[in-house]
């Protein structure tokens, strides 16, 4: 038997944008699975998600990061669904993007891990 780990993006992770507005984290369709008393975030649960906070501008006009645009399929686990959605891994977050383009990221990582039997 083999253990495969992963660590889950949860609802009560923080990500931003490189310009500091905060995604809105809701799980609808991961909700079915907890980890630590959280649901996991699935692809359709990222997908369009809202951005606020964000400062981006170009050369003085506001342009901020409004949502979740690009979330490629080596973010998403090969292995676990939830209500026939992937799960989006937390290390693989740079490689999803705003409506900007820019990459997100994790702030704060907490202590959390997956283990499933293969």
């Amino acid at each position: 038997m083999q253990v495969c780990i992963m660590k889950p993006l949860l609802e009560n992770d923080k990500l931003v944008c490189a310009h500091q507005g905060i995604v809105q984290l809701k799980s609808d369709k991961g909700k079915d699975l907890l980890v630590d008393d959280n649901g996991v975030i699935t692809e359709s649960d990222l997908m369009n998600s809202p951005i606020s906070g964000c400062s981006h501008n170009i050369l003085g006009v506001p342009k901020p990061c409004t949502k979740i645009v690009q979330i490629p399929p080596n973010a998403l686990s090969e292995t676990l669904e939830v209500n026939g959605e992937r799960v989006v891994l937390e290390d693989m977050v740079s490689m999803i993007m705003t409506d900007n383009g820019v990459p997100l990221q994790l702030q704060g990582s907490q202590e959390k891990s997956l283990e499933l039997d293969k």
